[in-house]
This record gives C-alpha cells, sequence and structure tokens, in this order.
C-alpha cells in the first residue's frame, strides 16, 4: 500500500500564525510535528505582542506568520526587533486560498492555516521592502494623492467657468496669464458660485504647494539612492519622479528571476483561460502592485509623448501595435510591461535600451 510522503516543512521548529485586526488578534501555535500546542487572542496592542513574542521565543526557534495588510507594517516592526527577517513571514492574502475559499471563515481558522502553511512551507510571502524605500514609497504616494485631487479641483474649477459662459484662456492653468485670469473671475463672481470658485482656487494653491514640498523630499531621499539616476538616465518616457515611484513600489528588482516574471508582477499581462484545447484571452491580470502598474503605464504614455531618441522609437512601437490591436488601452499596457521587461534587463544583465531595436521589434527609429 502506498503511503503519503510527509510535507516538505519550511521550517523544523514551532511556527504561530497571527490574524491580526485593529482591536484584537487571534493566534494559534503549531508544534515542529503540526500539532496545535496553543490558541487564542489579545488585544493588537504593542506590549501584548511583544509578550507573546518574549513566551514563543523562551520555548525555542519561532516562526511567525501574519497576512499583509494595513496593520502589518507595525507588527512586522515590533517582531523585527526580537528576531531576524527569516523568522517574520508576511503572507499575500489573496494567494492563500484555503483562508479566501474557506467555507469555515473565522479568525481562529485564519490563524491556523498561517500557521500550518507555514509549518508545511505553502505560505505565499509578500515583499517588504528596505526602510528607505518605505520611506521612499511614503513620498511618491503622497505626491501622487496630491496630483489627482489638483487635477479634480482643477476639472471642478473649469466646470464652475462653463456655467457662466467662461473658460481659461491657456491649455494650461499654471501659466501666469491663466492663473491671473482665474484669481480676477473668482474674485468678481458673485454669489455661491463665486465662493467655490475662490475655495476651490484656494484649495488648489495649496495643492501646488504640498506636491512642490513632496518633490523635494522625493529628490532628498532619492538622491542617496543610486537606482533612481539610473532608471531616469536609460529608460525612455521615466523622468525623476517617475523614476523614484518605479523603484520604491519594485523595490529589489534583482528578486524577479526573469524579465517575463518582473512584467507579470505589473499586472500588464493579457489573462488567459484554455480548457479542451482553447484559449480565450481577455484584458490584463491587474495582479501585483496597482502603484507600480500606474507608473508604467504613465512611462509608456511618456514615450508616445516623446518627440526623439529611445522615447520616439518606444512611441512608434507602442503605436504600430495599437495599430495592429485597434485598441489603444491595450497597445500601451503592451508598452508599459514592456518598458517592465527592459527595466528588469537593466538591472540583472547591465543592457541599456537599444533605441534601434526597441523591445527587440522591428520598429527602428525614423531616419
Amino acid at each position: 500500500m502506498k503511503k503519503l510522503n510527509d510535507p516538505v516543512r519550511k521550517v523544523n521548529a514551532q511556527s504561530v500564525g497571527l490574524d491580526v485586526h485593529k482591536t484584537v488578534t487571534v493566534y494559534c501555535v503549531l508544534d515542529a510535528g503540526g500539532s496545535v500546542l496553543e490558541e487564542g487572542r489579545f488585544p493588537s496592542k504593542r506590549e501584548e505582542f511583544t509578550a507573546l513574542i518574549n513566551r514563543m521565543l523562551a520555548q525555542g526557534e519561532t516562526h511567525f506568520a501574519f497576512e499583509a495588510s494595513r496593520s502589518s507594517l507595525w507588527v512586522y516592526g515590533v517582531m523585527a526587533e526580537f528576531m531576524d527577517e527569516d523568522h517574520i513571514h508576511l503572507a499575500q492574502a489573496k494567494r492563500i486560498r484555503a483562508i479566501a475559499n474557506s467555507t469555515a471563515k473565522n479568525d481562529a481558522n485564519d490563524a491556523w492555516w498561517l500557521s500550518y502553511l507555514t509549518y508545511e512551507g505553502g505560505l505565499p510571502e509578500a515583499y517588504v521592502p528596505e526602510p528607505v524605500m518605505l520611506e521612499l514609497r511614503i513620498v511618491t504616494r503622497e505626491r501622487r494623492s496630491c496630483v489627482g485631487r489638483r487635477t479634480e479641483l482643477i476639472n471642478r474649477f473649469k466646470a464652475h467657468l462653463a456655467q457662466i459662459g467662461e473658460s481659461v484662456p491657456s491649455s494650461s492653468v499654471s501659466t501666469l496669464k491663466a492663473r491671473k485670469f482665474m484669481r480676477d473671475i473668482a474674485v468678481e463672481t458673485t454669489g455661491a458660485r463665486g465662493q467655490a470658485l475662490r475655495a476651490g482656487l484656494r484649495e488648489l494653491e495649496q495643492q501646488e504647494a504640498s506636491i512642490l514640498e513632496w518633490e523635494e523630499a522625493i529628490d532628498k531621499i532619492a538622491s542617496g539612492t543610486p537606482a533612481v539616476k539610473q532608471l531616469a538616465d536609460e529608460i525612455p518616457g521615466v523622468g525623476r519622479i517617475l523614476s523614484a515611484t518605479i523603484v520604491a513600489e519594485a523595490g529589489d528588482i534583482r528578486r524577479f528571476k526573469s524579465a517575463k516574471a518582473f512584467g507579470r508582477a505589473t499586472g500588464l499581462t493579457p489573462s488567459d483561460q484554455s480548457t479542451s484545447g482553447r484559449t480565450q484571452h481577455g484584458g490584463i491580470t491587474r495582479e501585483g502592485n496597482p502603484n507600480l502598474r500606474w507608473a508604467m503605464t504613465q512611462a509608456a504614455m511618456g514615450c508616445l509623448r516623446s518627440r526623439k531618441g529611445a522615447g520616439l522609437a518606444a512611441g512608434n512601437w507602442i503605436r504600430s501595435k495599437e495599430k495592429r490591436m485597434g485598441n489603444k488601452a491595450k497597445a500601451r499596457a503592451a508598452g508599459g510591461r514592456k518598458l517592465a521587461e527592459a527595466i528588469w534587463r537593466l538591472f540583472n544583465l547591465g543592457e541599456c535600451f537599444d533605441a534601434a531595436r526597441p523591445f527587440g521589434g522591428k520598429h527602428s527609429m525614423p531616419a
């Protein structure tokens, strides 16, 4: 009679699964053989985590596992004070199907699965960037948030102007002429609409000041990160801010085994469903980091705006792809994915972007 092999264990030690919530944390402890030693719950406070960690470490080597969430970074920081990173496992929640698809969805069950998957060696782990990358993530994301709010305010201001038969006398609201017009008409307009224009203009100027502050913070952090400058210098469609965003969101690009793997991590890879010899392609998978996906799409848009050099070559490739596919969004997604693959080759193989053969295709620069 055949016997099932024992699961390949990731650790030969006890494992602790933690289902961390804002106010309470549920835990499950398995010994080195996979048997439940202890279960319980405690308030999600630093001193409570510290007490559990010390108690578990006093019993011997211990590995801790919990899902990536809004609360995960500070918990990870607490644990890092007591043990090395090899004993801390941050799980990708969406990839733990045993939890996501469980018919017995409760905190105790989730904690058991986290502990068991760590014991068995099947826990899909999330990447935790270095502290400097976390800082860079914060400043780039805050800047992006401010830029988004600025765009909303500009559109709202223009909508108010349209209601009174006016429009900004420039394609950009940042010119001196446009800004003077906006200030004058905000003062001249009476009633609630005038109040809305003045309030919107004040907030717009505040957001612009915040954007400048965040850009200064980005430049300060990026000055000590050589990868940011290297990326901006070598990859088309990428400036200093976008380069900092890509480096911050991607982290250590060398951890990806291939260019295709990094391309898939952007979520810009087309999805497909295959069965009975038939394959149906769909939209992009949207897996991975959404901020990285946005950044790579912006890089593709930057190539489309380029008028010379490698940017123009990449832009021509995207335009050719768009013509063949008849879909702008898909062509730009393909361009963003190809740029991601070029970034992987830059940092892993030292290959510079070849403007004569963008993405290895035949769409060379025009003479």
